[in-house]
C-alpha cells in the first residue's frame, strides 16, 4: 500500500487552539497510522490525557516545547523526537513563541478525533472541557488533568 497526499487532499482542522493539516488519515492508509502536522503559538498545550489505543509521537521541526510523559518533563526543540507510549500520560506546552512539529499516531484513528472535536467545537472560543472528553471518550482518549504550565 502506497499513500501519496499532496496540499490540495490534506484538510486543515482546528485542534484546541491550533490547526492540525492532515497529513496521512486512517482511511489513507488502512488503519495503520495518521500523520498530523501542527503548529501553534507560546502557550499551547493539552489538557493532560492518555491514548487507550495509540502510540502517539511527536517530531519537532520548528520552535521548542515541554513535553510531560508520565513523571518525565523534558524540553525538546527542532530535531529532537518524542515517543509517548499508548497507556502513557501526558502533555505538553509550546514555550517558544510558536512551533511546528507533526504527530505520527500508530495504529491510525486520531484523524477521527481531530475532525470530530474541530466539528463539535466550530467556534472561535474556547473548547468546552465536557465536549473535549465525550469526543476524547469516544476515539480512546481519556482527559486526566490540567496540561503542563508554562516555566516562569
Amino acid at each position: 500500500m502506497s499513500v501519496f497526499t499532496t496540499p490540495d487532499d490534506q484538510p486543515i482542522y482546528r485542534l484546541l487552539n491550533s490547526q492540525a493539516r492532515m497529513l496521512a488519515t486512517e482511511q489513507q492508509t488502512q488503519g495503520e497510522l495518521t500523520v498530523i502536522e501542527s503548529t501553534g503559538d507560546r502557550g499551547h498545550s493539552t489538557p493532560r490525557h492518555r491514548h487507550l489505543r495509540a502510540t502517539e509521537t511527536f517530531v519537532l521541526l520548528e520552535g521548542e516545547m515541554l513535553i510531560e510523559v508520565g513523571d518525565e518533563r523534558r524540553e525538546a526543540a527542532a530535531g529532537h523526537v518524542a515517543v509517548l507510549p499508548r497507556g502513557i500520560p501526558h502533555s505538553f506546552a509550546v514555550i517558544s513563541p510558536s512551533v511546528r512539529y507533526l504527530t505520527l499516531h500508530t495504529p491510525g484513528g486520531f484523524d477521527l478525533f481531530v475532525r470530530d472535536l474541530s466539528d463539535a467545537t466550530a467556534g472561535t472560543g474556547p473548547v468546552d472541557p465536557a465536549t473535549l472528553a465525550a469526543v476524547a471518550a469516544a476515539h480512546g482518549i481519556e482527559m486526566l488533568g490540567p496540561g503542563v504550565s508554562l516555566p516562569q
